[in-house]
């Protein structure tokens, strides 16, 4: 796999890409003329569309209601007996025109108090909502330094969106964005897509018994039914275009969007707005879950991450069917990428002190993602040669390095090879196998092997020939494994090859102890180790 890296001692100077002071210059450059922004949006330039917002307050009935619960771990009983509460809030181009109509900040932040307690707004659920910002917020580094004082200011801020606007009557590419259980935390970010014709969807991906999502496997396998639930409720929206879908998450939501990804073929694209996708604790989570297969992660990736001691591209490596774009800011932090980044300027270190300035990153990071959605999901072509481009040295202090990943070339589907083999026998198997080689020296995974010996094994290879050499392959891409070296053996006793076995058995017990594959458990490794002996043994007396 190749890496193009891009270093900022040797950068080409283009034109079109290179007009204003940062990257704004390879955005559409609307004027704010057009679009009178708020101040909150600092040096964003806004798109052409006027942006409406909505919420939907929905229920997957095929669940049970889950109490509210903060980070400390508190319960707030729910009276809510529906099902599963969903607020699903939704940013959109909008007809509306009339800018007297923007809603203040307060409002994202008042429905957080309506996550597992739906109706209207009363005070009590205000004062809940503001109560719980203030805590999340003192626990991402404001060190009880955030008060109702500073909350104050940032609630009578106007947004940039206009609360249940008449939509555009066309169809938009959708962004589901989720947030950590209220719009306050990415309202920027969503308003500033909307307003360049996509529709941004968010909503609260819970815990499987309460409302905080949890770092498990467990939790994983719950966000995925919820952004799955969620999806299909934003794909009703009839300016949805149900064809051109990305996903953009941070933190854990990251590894919660790849997952779903990684079952939904229509996601188009996704963005890891530094989350702990690029990190091994969570790649770990990964590989546990029932369905995960890097190979079907064939998507591009854009991974933009700031300093941190567990984020590094390299643990994102094995996604090589996937094209990514890796994007470091030194200046960053994990939640400056959301509202926290431009609202520092408000509030001044209102997560903690940071080493510069974050708003320009925040802003920079807006719009690298913009471009992105243009390139993957709009087909833009200017779009994704900008997105390719050096950036500017002037930029360094903001990008301290910049690199792509392209993809490799997938392999057939197992169905595909499945056909093809039931056609032409196991040579289709094996010239799909050679024509990957030359640039992917492991083009099947290892749970495409254990799928497909387990489908030949069904009245479709008697005289275990066709497994036998299925193993040989296996081997050659993981010769270290020590379950396809068990399997090797075995289908060479089979097929009366007993000095193979024999070799491969040993193979198999060499690399057993040492062999981190998380699906070879203690108890699998004992049985292994029985069914060599009781193997050998046949060996020994023939």
């Amino acid at each position: 796999m190749r890496a193009i890296k891009f270093h900022f001692c040797y950068w080409i100077i283009a034109m079109m890409v290179f007009v204003g002071p940062l990257f704004n210059s390879c955005i559409d450059n609307q004027s704010k003329q057009i679009n009178q922004v708020p101040e909150m949006w600092g040096d964003l330039n806004p798109g052409p569309y006027t942006v409406g917002f909505k919420t939907i307050f929905t229920y997957d009935r095929a669940k049970p209601p889950v109490d509210f619960s903060d980070w400390d771990g508190r319960l707030y009983t729910t009276s809510e007996t529906e099902g599963r509460q969903m607020q699903i809030n939704v940013w959109y181009p909008a007809r509306n025109k009339d800018s007297k109509g923007l809603i203040q900040f307060g409002h994202y932040v008042d429905l957080m108090g309506q996550q597992t307690e739906f109706g209207e707004i009363n005070e009590e659920k205000r004062s809940f909502a503001n109560q719980q910002f203030i805590a999340k917020t003192n626990a991402l580094g404001g060190n009880e330094s955030f008060t109702q004082d500073k909350l104050d200011i940032l609630r009578l801020m106007e947004t940039n969106a206009i609360l249940n606007a008449s939509p555009e009557k066309q169809s938009f590419p959708l962004i589901v964005f989720p947030n950590g259980g209220s719009p306050a935390f990415q309202s920027i970010m969503c308003e500033y897509f909307a307003s360049y014709g996509f529709i941004v969807g968010a909503m609260a991906l819970k815990g499987s018994k309460t409302f905080t999502d949890e770092a498990s496997v467990s939790g994983i396998e719950t966000a995925v039914s919820d952004l799955d639930f969620g999806l299909q409720k934003l794909l009703e929206i009839p300016q949805v275009d149900s064809k051109r879908i990305g996903l953009i998450g941070n933190a854990i939501n990251s590894s919660q969007i790849i997952a779903y990804q990684n079952r939904n073929p229509n996601i188009d694209c996704v963005i890891s707005l530094e989350g702990g996708l690029l990190s091994n604790f969570e790649q770990n989570l990964l590989k546990e879950t029932a369905y995960y297969e890097p190979s079907a992660i064939d998507v591009p990736i854009l991974a933009i991450y700031a300093p941190h001691p567990n984020i590094d591209p390299i643990y994102i490596d094995h996604l090589k069917y996937s094209e990514r774009y890796f994007i470091h800011f030194p200046q960053m932090t994990e939640f400056h990428f959301l509202n926290y980044g431009p609202f520092n300027k408000f509030v001044p270190d209102i997560i903690g002190d940071h080493q510069g300035d974050v708003k320009n990153g925040y802003e920079l990071a807006c719009e690298y993602s913009l471009n992105f959605w243009k390139a993957f999901l709009s087909d833009d072509s200017t779009s994704k040669t900008l997105l390719s481009k050096i950036p500017h040295p002037e930029l360094h202090e903001h990008i301290d390095s910049f690199f792509i990943k392209r993809s490799l070339k997938n392999p057939p589907h197992i169905s595909v090879i499945k056909d093809g083999f039931i056609r032409k026998g196991y040579s289709f198997i094996d010239s799909v196998y050679q024509s990957h080689l030359p640039d992917n020296p492991q083009p099947f995974s290892k749970a495409f092997f254990k799928d497909l010996k387990d489908w030949l094994s069904w009245q479709k290879d008697e005289d275990y020939e066709n497994r036998y050499q299925l193993y040989l392959i296996a081997r050659e891409s993981y010769p270290e494994s020590a379950e396809i070296n068990f399997y090797l053996a075995y289908f060479a006793l089979e097929t009366d090859r007993k000095e193979e076995a024999e070799k491969y058995y040993n193979f198999s017990l060499r690399y057993l102890e040492s062999d981190d594959d998380p699906n070879l458990t203690s108890m699998r490794k004992q049985r292994i180790k029985e069914y060599i002996k009781e193997d050998m043994l046949r060996l020994q007396a023939s």
